[in-house]
């Protein structure tokens, strides 16, 4: 995680449960690098549309509008170590599908 931080990215996926210590900890690294981090723990808190409901570390439940941004992305993803990879794949495509549908919007 702290090489992935060291990293140029526009935002940060941490993908896990909430009651995790793990993702919990792995948000709060996140958060530290001043790069826009979201805790989610399933695809379901992303959308409709381009919003996102997510944690911060210290607990907070937030929403948040037009979250991803358009164009070009660099995204570092991370997952609590017991999260199956089927919720880390269930994410991704939501987030491929959200720049499918911008990029069809500019053709």
């Amino acid at each position: 995680m702290y090489n992935l931080v060291k990293e140029k990215l526009d935002l940060i996926l941490v993908v896990g449960g909430w009651n995790s210590s793990n993702t919990s900890h792995l948000q709060e690294i996140a958060e530290q690098n001043g790069t826009p981090t979201y805790w989610i723990d399933s695809e379901k808190r992303i959308g409709p549309g381009n919003r996102i409901a997510y944690k911060l570390s210290h607990g907070e439940l937030v929403e948040k509008e037009n979250w991803l941004p358009t164009g070009p992305l660099k995204i570092g993803i991370t997952s609590g170590a017991s999260t199956p990879d089927k919720i880390l794949e269930d994410v991704l495509k939501v987030v491929f599908k959200m720049k499918d549908e911008e990029a069809l919007q500019t053709v």
